[in-house]
This record gives C-alpha cells, sequence and structure tokens, in this order.
C-alpha cells in the first residue's frame, strides 16, 4: 500500500482508503546539511506527493543545541502526527527522540555509540555541503553522552537501514543494538546509502503504518 495510505474495513466487507498525514522531521549527519541527497530525496517525495509536511534544517554542532531545536519544533506541534528520519548523526539522535516521545523513526546506516565514534573528530572540522568550520569539543562528546540510551525500550518503533559495505560504521553494531526492531540489511553499499531512493516507499510506508 502506497505511503499515507490506510485502509479502513467495515464489518459489512467494504472498506475505505483514506490519507493519513504525518510530518516527517528529517536530521541529518556529522558535518552534512539541508543539502545532503537523502535529505533532498526524501524532501523530493514529499513535494510530489503532495500529502506529508518536513522540517528540515541545518542543525547546530552542539549535540545539546540541535536537541533544543528540534524539540522546541516538536513541541510546537501539538497533537499533530510526526515521526523521524535520520542518517548516521541524525539516526543516532532519531533513535534518541524516537524512544522518549514514542513516536516512529526511520535510521539510516546511524551512528549508535556516537560519543564514542566522533572522539576522532575532535578539533576543527569543516561541513560538506556549506564549506563552513566549527570546532567539534569534548563537551560536544558529553552531550552526546548524555542522549545515548544503553538499551531500547520501544525497539519496534524503529526501522533500521543498513549497508554491510559501510566504510564509517561497523554495520554489526548496528544490528545488535537494535534488535527487536525491524531490520533491512543489504550486502555491500557505503556509508552514504547511495541506493537510498529504492528505499523512500519503505521508510514512508514504516512511518505512515
Amino acid at each position: 500500500m502506497m505511503a499515507g495510505l490506510q485502509r479502513v474495513g467495515y464489518p459489512n466487507g467494504l472498506f475505505l482508503i483514506i490519507e493519513f498525514f504525518v510530518h516527517i522531521i528529517y536530521l541529518h549527519g556529522f558535518c552534512s546539511s539541508v543539502d545532503s541527497f537523502k535529505a533532498q530525496l526524501v524532501k523530493s517525495y514529499i513535494e510530489r506527493n503532495n500529502v506529508h509536511t518536513l522540517f528540515l534544517k541545518d542543525l547546530p554542532p552542539s549535540p545539546a543545541q540541535a536537541m533544543s531545536l528540534v524539540e522546541a519544533h516538536i513541541a510546537s506541534l501539538d497533537d499533530q502526527p510526526w515521526g523521524v528520519v535520520g542518517s548516521s548523526l541524525g539516526g543516532f539522535y532519531a533513535t534518541y527522540l524516537s524512544q522518549k516521545y514514542a513516536k516512529k523513526a526511520v535510521l539510516i546506516n546511524p551512528a549508535v555509540d556516537a560519543h564514542l565514534i566522533l572522539e576522532k573528530a575532535l578539533g576543527k572540522n569543516t561541513n560538506y555541503h556549506t564549506g563552513e568550520s566549527f570546532d567539534f569539543t569534548l563537551t560536544h562528546l558529553q552531550e552526546l553522552q548524555q542522549l545515548h540510551l544503553p538499551k531500547l525500550q520501544q525497539a519496534q518503533n524503529l526501522l533500521l537501514l543498513t549497508k554491510v559495505g559501510d566504510e564509517v560504521l561497523d554495520f554489526q553494531k548496528g544490528v545488535d543494538y537494535y534488535q527487536g526492531s525491524e531490520q533491512v540489511v543489504l550486502e555491500g553499499g557505503d556509508h552514504g546509502f547511495a541506493d537510498y531512493e529504492n528505499y523512500l516507499e519503505k521508510t514512508f510506508d514504516f512511518l505512515t503504518s
């Protein structure tokens, strides 16, 4: 069934197909931006289908500030249904938000233990898309540690999309950490998940189911 549609059945055997609107929060990865190709694929999908709405903002380097920005937006949604799509570090953030708010999230090659992985990023970094430089500090690592969840309480709210060929992250850590979640584990590939376009329908079907 196409994303954004729900089938409602009745005792007489008749059914009605209704549109289901959901607000999508897309969270990009470390040193990335709203111009990442996966973010733009999600944006184009939403614009093309004219069903859902989208929150897509450049996230600040500080994890605490990034979550403050996103959670302020969440607070403005009132009772509007929403879900999260996150890539890499954005997948780490999406996991935290999904578990805190009991919402669904799709995780694309997520950084399971971002507080450890990004130790090697301490110091000066450059955004891949904007060219802007920024300092990534020990304080930022501590902020990531505070967001890390040792154990998932609502694993069923998560969909893991991961590539065995991820050259940046160990895919097996994601498979182990997200036990109890729906998982799509794909041979080959890379950290960028170059063929994500093929999984857009899967993404939206999960978020609207």
